[in-house]
């Protein structure tokens, strides 16, 4: 079994290319919106609009609060066992959605505080039209994560796009409409609600019988568990490619922060290109564990990792070349002046890149609090890099600061696999001596 899941066979590069067609209609959506609010509702909304998103992003890591890794790990690992696996949904569902209940309300009641901290009461209304947004955020994602441990990555590729398509017609309709900027955050809420049913539909639960009982509680318990373990690493992952914006907000202006976010948005997109890769290899690393084959988990962590940087490259060298033919149609010198700042932030990630889509591994292996410390520290130092180049540099600092702590990262995530896996050189050196794994 072990050997067979370790090639990138027809079915993952099949996955991976409906994945990189949802992420197509993701890039190209926020290519259309940027522009859109930038043209039509002008610069200062674009940072408005790209500081709500950071905000609702980062909050919906509350939201899920892990059950989301726990559903998707879990589910790969029992995959054979329906009875289980619809044990493992239910419980998780209802774990996202008692969290996410609470986090809507929260961040509801904290929005005017949050616009007054980014001194935009633009921003704080913003929020608070998102806020409902995400409770149904948390349980669509433990849905997306069920689809994904059963490796179900077509339907799961719709939903992602699904999502995006309904944000874009939502502001597209918003600015026709002439709203003020603020209004855009109702996107968000509008599409965990498009997509809730379609995601019920495709995962087709089951009510598993006469072990609801003592199962379900089971998987209550083992998921909580999990889930507050991981809890840190989803909330900082999310976090870790939007903290300069959030601390942006709090330093510069709003019209700095559209030009920061615009060359950020087309660098999320370059990221979102080993992300994807990562989403198809997470329940293959889970079943490679399960049988502790590190032979086979390294060979396949090798394959990834070069197509993973092989993918990114040709990506970005597409992006940049690109980039400069945007400037008839975008206004005040946006592309001139967001340009270096995308130079900057593709280089830190193209060292980061090869790593991105097995910087879960820990995850996979059963091992979520370590999971979470690891992202603790790459997050951490990226805050500290960005609070002390932001002041002085700008938007600049903060694209020095972030692609710093981008290949930083590469270095920390070897050095996990090597001390918590037993790989002797971690991803990069593993050689033919190999240890047992230690949960």
């Amino acid at each position: 079994m072990a050997g067979n899941q370790s090639q990138l066979d027809p079915k993952f590069i099949g996955d991976t290319a409906w994945n990189y067609g949802a992420f197509a209609l993701m890039a190209a959506t926020g290519v259309i919106l940027n522009f859109f609010i930038a043209a039509r509702l002008g610069i200062e909304a674009l940072g408005v609009f790209n500081q709500i998103y950071a905000v609702y992003i980062v909050t919906a890591q509350l939201a899920v609060l892990g059950t989301h890794d726990s559903a998707q790990k879990y589910v790969a690992e029992y995959a054979d066992d329906k009875t289980i696996k619809t044990s493992i949904t239910i419980a998780a569902i209802l774990l996202a959605g008692g969290f996410g209940l609470v986090a809507a309300i929260c961040i509801f009641g904290l929005s005017d505080a949050i616009g007054r901290l980014v001194d935009s009461s633009s921003v704080g209304k913003g929020i608070a039209l998102a806020a409902p947004g995400l409770f149904l955020f948390a349980v669509n994602k433990v849905l997306m994560a069920v689809l994904n441990g059963e490796r179900r990555m077509k339907a799961f590729a719709v939903a992602q796009g699904a999502r995006v398509a309904v944000i874009l017609a939502s502001c597209l309709i918003i600015g026709m409409l002439g709203m003020p900027p603020h209004v855009l955050g109702a996107s968000f809420t509008i599409a965990e609600i498009a997509i809730f049913p379609l995601l019920l539909a495709v995962v087709r639960l089951r009510p598993p019988g006469r072990f609801l009982g003592d199962c379900l509680a089971d998987w209550l318990g083992r998921q909580f568990r999990f889930s507050v373990r991981a809890v840190a690493n989803g909330f900082l992952a999310e976090s870790y490619i939007r903290v300069d914006i959030v601390m942006l907000g709090v330093f510069v202006s709003d019209r700095d922060v559209g030009i920061y976010s615009f060359a950020a948005m087309f660098s999320e997109g370059l990221y979102q290109v080993p992300v994807v890769i990562r989403t198809i290899a997470n329940p293959v690393l889970v079943r490679l564990v399960l049988v502790r084959d590190l032979l086979e988990l390294s060979r396949f962590g090798r394959r990834v990792m070069l197509f993973s940087l092989g993918t990114f490259f040709a990506a970005a060298v597409a992006v940049l070349a690109i980039f400069p033919y945007l400037t008839p149609y975008f206004p005040d010198q946006l592309i001139a002046n967001s340009y270096s700042i995308l130079m900057i932030l593709a280089g830190g990630l193209f060292i980061y890149s090869a790593f991105i889509p097995l910087d879960f591994i820990l995850m996979q292996a059963g091992m979520p609090g370590r999971q979470s410390s690891l992202m603790t520290v790459n997050v951490c130092l990226n805050a500290a890099l960005n609070l002390a180049l932001i002041p002085v540099y700008g938007i600049q600092g903060a694209a020095s600061a972030t692609a710093v702590s981008f290949a930083f990262s590469a270095l920390t995530l070897n050095l996990a696999t090597w001390r918590w896996l037993g790989l002797p050189g971690g991803l990069l050196f593993s050689g033919s001596r190999w240890a047992p794994i230690d949960h």
